[in-house]
């Protein structure tokens, strides 16, 4: 009797968590962009459940204020961000370097070759405590069982944009606090054809494709993707489901917030790449990428 009892409860166990996998990894493919105007929390989640972009206002005053380029430039231009060149495709170099945020907006403004980002810029917050003000203002976007909360600031240059990818998270929002940026979009039933690349060192899921000026080389697989463009302006918050490819252009000095959140079940959903990145990072040994030497590398762009 007892084993039987035990036989049924570890049925419903792995029945349990068989089911959440499952939904976790659901996705959708529909080739639409929902706009919401001022939806409520229980709104927000029953429609990001639904596996498609959403797009709403959220025009927080305090984000603003404080998480803009030019108001963290006036507070924190002595602290470091993460600078990303994103004409390095090589994996077995670093792909960010750190620069001050005063020199980085002034490579920002100077780069001709439209190829810096900002990225990845935890400790930036961190160091600043601009990451509580993050979490004292995000409570609307945050979903029931989160796990764990992740924030960043993200900008580049004029008409630079970050690489094609796609995000694992159960919650991802992009947030402008300043400027304008455009997004392209593609439903996850496309990735077949965007030769799909695994960075775990950076836990990057991306594809090698620019569909801002696509290549010559895969032109033949781009004719069959179908592509979602839209342009967000400040004040304006995307949702980007897990699994739907994106690439972000910044058509004006611009900034945007990003949060990202994980429950536990997602956490369980995903836990095969985490564990593959956890080995990679244990066994890979990177080159040293050359650093950006502040004064030659400002002078360089202001010469071109």
């Amino acid at each position: 009797m007892y084993e039987y009892f035990l036989g049924i409860i570890i049925f419903c166990i792995v029945l349990f968590l068989y089911l959440h996998i499952i939904y976790h990894l659901k996705t959708s493919s529909d080739l639409e962009i929902y706009t919401i105007e001022s939806p409520s929390k229980d709104k927000l989640e029953e429609i990001c459940n639904l596996r498609q972009p959403v797009i709403f206002d959220m025009y927080n005053t305090q984000l603003i204020d404080n998480c803009s380029l030019t108001s963290l430039d006036d507070k924190y231009n002595a602290f470091e961000i993460s600078i990303r060149d994103i004409n390095n495709t090589d994996q077995k170099t670093e792909q960010f370097v750190p620069l001050l945020l005063k020199e980085s907006i002034e490579l920002f403004k100077n780069d001709n070759e439209k190829k810096y980002i900002t990225e990845k810029n935890e400790d930036f917050l961190e160091e600043t405590c601009v990451v509580k003000i993050l979490r004292y203002n995000d409570y609307f976007l945050r979903p029931p069982f989160v796990a764990k909360c992740m924030y960043d600031f993200l900008s580049g240059s004029i008409d630079s944009h970050t690489p094609l990818r796609y995000n694992l998270n159960y919650r991802n929002y992009y947030y402008v606090t300043s400027g304008k940026i455009k997004i392209k979009l593609i439903p996850p039933q496309y990735s077949k054809y965007l030769y799909e690349t695994h960075d775990y060192d950076n836990f990057e899921f991306s594809s090698p494709l620019n569909l801002w000026n696509i290549q010559d080389k895969y032109k033949g697989n781009y004719d069959k993707i179908k592509v979602l463009d839209v342009e967000l302006n400040e004040g304006t918050i995307i949702f980007i489901p897990s699994y739907w490819w994106f690439t972000i252009q910044y058509e004006e000095l611009s900034s945007i917030c990003s949060f990202k959140y994980r429950t536990y079940m997602n956490f369980l959903a995903i836990s095969p790449r985490l564990i593959q990145s956890v080995l990679q990072n244990q066994n890979i040994k990177l080159q040293t990428f050359n650093k950006v030497e502040n004064n030659t590398e400002l002078e360089n762009n202001k010469n071109k």
